[in-house]
């Protein structure tokens, strides 16, 4: 009698299992990216003066901008790590996430100046309802999938 079987058993056992565990990182990944924007875009929603200012200040003290700089990449070297899956589904949308702070990061360390060319954003409304909206969506797209999808 062959092994044989018993071996595609094992495999497809193995595989079935690797793929729940994706599933969990990304239901994880997504309700916390979900709180993060829920927080961020909620409060770019009712108070875009303090948010202006928290961005005044990381484009204009050095130490913000670099403690920023490491914590995108650091966050972006850790979701790539454990989250770089290419799906046609939602998970492919932490995997951009993920890649563009790694991306961001990195620019932001090798060129810190590079964040001045964002200044314009917060200083016009219309930018500022732009992102506001785009955040929101954002948390409210990771909810979804996150808690309930």
């Amino acid at each position: 009698m062959s092994d044989t079987p018993h071996c595609l058993a094992i495999v497809s056992f193995l595989t079935s299992i690797q793929t729940v565990t994706l599933m969990e990182t990304s239901i994880l990944i997504a309700r916390i990216l979900s709180v993060a924007y829920l927080a961020v875009g909620l409060g770019l929603l009712f108070n875009p003066i303090h948010y202006k200012e928290v961005f005044e200040k990381l484009i204009h003290n050095t130490t913000y901008r670099f403690l920023g700089a490491w914590v995108a990449a650091f966050l972006g070297v850790i979701m790539v790590q454990y989250h770089n899956i290419w799906v046609n589904d939602w998970r492919s949308i932490i995997t951009v996430v993920a890649w563009i702070a790694l991306i961001k990061g990195v620019l932001l360390i090798i060129f810190p100046r590079f964040i001045n060319d964002f200044e314009f954003w917060f200083r016009s409304r219309r930018q500022l309802n732009l992102t506001t909206m785009l955040v929101l969506g954002l948390g409210l797209l990771f909810g979804w999938f996150g808690f309930y999808g």
